[in-house]
């Protein structure tokens, strides 16, 4: 008898692995979608971190800020470049068996990066240098801490108490001046006789007028030794970010505000310029201007104009805390009244006296002014305030004060040449300082090899960046990220 055969078991595995294999294929495809999804994560923020790592070294060396120049050498800076180089990190950490070619492998997901759009970015120059100000203010904090501001603000308060006030008292002795030569004219004309057309001659030897004469130097001819080499160096501000146009990005996008208070954060950012940038007797190696903190605060184009400047505003202040002593000094007083009395007694003009007293007054606060400048130039202190002990200029110098200027005594407490120019900073608005400071930036790094056309407003803090992935299997994926330095 025949034993009949039927297909129940052939029809069942044929069934059941057509699903089974549906199924597999189901699940390795989601695999491999989930697989593209995480490696492209994974590119993305290594690739992020890579370009990040292209950091400007001379900008890290010499002022401890982290920037990406996005001209990387080669040109005017742009932002096509940073995208450029992140779409190469993407593809070669995408392109594994470029690096481990000995492996043999399939890459099961075949990827690449088709396209890098950077959609926002902050430059240094953003928000008026805020980018560049947030940056300065979290080095500052994270380097020293908030105990630097005890060092300071006690300077920083004496000064804006005692010393804040610029007085230029040569209006006032122009006036006084003016006033004297007036009534000269009168008793010239009560001494004319109508016999003769002669006019008299009156010589009034006022050490006031020594004075005025010798202030018509300037006053670094007077203060600074002739050995002493002065820096010269002149700049043309066009090349630099404060006078030409300067690029845009897009602020400080999502950033985090810093937990200080306004008041901490000028102290740091005012501190982080006195610590990187020169200034006059601490003058920093390989910069192009010598005095960079002068240049800070009064943007001159020239090394020479900007020490002046600072000499004449220090000059200024200390006129008027010297003059407001004399007038409080009863024996100095006197000493002014009485060689008062005596040059109008010459001309039988009681009338000028106080005239001449109030000259001799503002040319003798002047005398000494010099000399304080010169005692800070020198590299030495000066109390805040005058009094007899600290008085360096007598009376009978007058004339030829300029030739006493080294003959005083010198102060182990009080305030130096360095404290004004920090005071001078604190008086300065942040919008000024921060692009000057960006010159100064440009112009130092420029000297530097491979950074003829580095520009501050080239340089990037931050980014948000897409990209767009192909597999080669068919599969895509798109993905934004935003990186900073932190």
């Amino acid at each position: 008898m025949k034993k009949e055969k039927n297909g129940y078991i052939t029809l069942y595995l044929a069934l059941t692995l057509g699903i089974m294999l549906s199924l597999i294929f189901i699940l390795l495809e989601a695999v491999r979608n989930e697989t593209i999804r995480t490696e492209t994560e994974v590119v993305m923020d290594t690739s992020l971190y890579s370009v990040f790592g292209e950091y400007h070294r001379q900008l890290l060396k010499q002022y401890e800020l982290f920037f990406i120049d996005t001209s990387y050498g080669e040109g005017k800076p742009d932002i096509n470049r940073l995208e450029e180089h992140l779409q190469g990190y993407m593809n070669k950490n995408f392109h594994k068996e470029e690096r481990d070619s000995w492996f043999k492998f399939r890459d099961l997901t075949n990827l690449s990066c088709d396209n890098v759009t950077i959609k926002s970015y902050s430059y240094a120059s953003d928000k008026d240098g805020e980018v560049l100000k947030t940056q300065i203010v979290d080095y500052m904090q994270n380097r020293a801490g908030i105990d630097m501001l005890e060092k300071i603000l006690p300077v920083y308060q004496g000064l804006s108490k005692e010393q804040g006030k610029e007085t230029d008292i040569s209006k006032e002795w122009d006036e006084a001046e003016k006033t004297l030569d007036e009534l000269l004219e009168e008793k010239r004309e009560e001494m004319t006789g109508e016999e003769t057309e002669e006019e008299p001659v009156i010589e009034l030897d006022n050490p006031a007028d020594y004075v005025k004469e010798i202030k018509k130097q300037g006053i670094l001819k007077l203060v600074l030794p002739q050995e002493k080499q002065i820096s010269v160096t002149e700049i043309h501000p066009r090349y630099y970010i404060s006078k030409r146009q300067v690029s845009k990005g897009m602020g400080s996008f999502n950033a985090e505000g810093t937990i200080l208070d306004k008041v901490t954060e000028d102290f740091l950012l005012r501190e982080y310029f006195m610590e990187k940038c020169g200034f006059y007797n601490a003058e920093k190696e390989n910069s192009l201007l010598k005095y960079q903190v002068e240049y800070l605060l009064f943007g001159k184009s020239g090394d020479l104009q900007n020490l002046e400047t600072a000499a004449e505003k220090i000059l200024h202040i200390r006129e008027g805390i010297n003059f407001s002593y004399l007038i409080s000094d009863y024996q100095k007083m006197q000493e002014a009244e009485e060689l008062a009395w005596l040059i109008s007694a010459v001309l039988f003009s009681p009338e000028i006296k106080d005239v001449v007293k109030t000259t001799i007054l503002f040319a003798w606060s002047y005398a000494e002014s010099v000399k304080d400048v010169k005692i800070l130039m020198d590299g030495n202190r000066l109390p805040l305030l005058k009094s007899a002990d600290s008085w360096n200029t007598p009376l009978s110098q007058l004339p030829l004060f300029p030739s006493y200027l080294d003959e005083y005594t010198v102060k182990e407490e009080g305030i130096c040449y360095e404290d004004y120019l920090r005071f001078f900073l604190y008086t300065q608005p942040e919008k000024e300082l921060l692009y000057r400071f960006m010159d100064i930036c440009e112009m130092d790094i420029r000297m530097t090899e491979g950074n003829e056309y580095f520009q501050m407003d080239g340089c990037v803090n931050a980014v948000k960046a897409k990209v767009n992935v192909s597999s080669g299997y068919g599969n895509g994926y798109e993905i934004t990220r935003e990186y900073r330095y932190e």
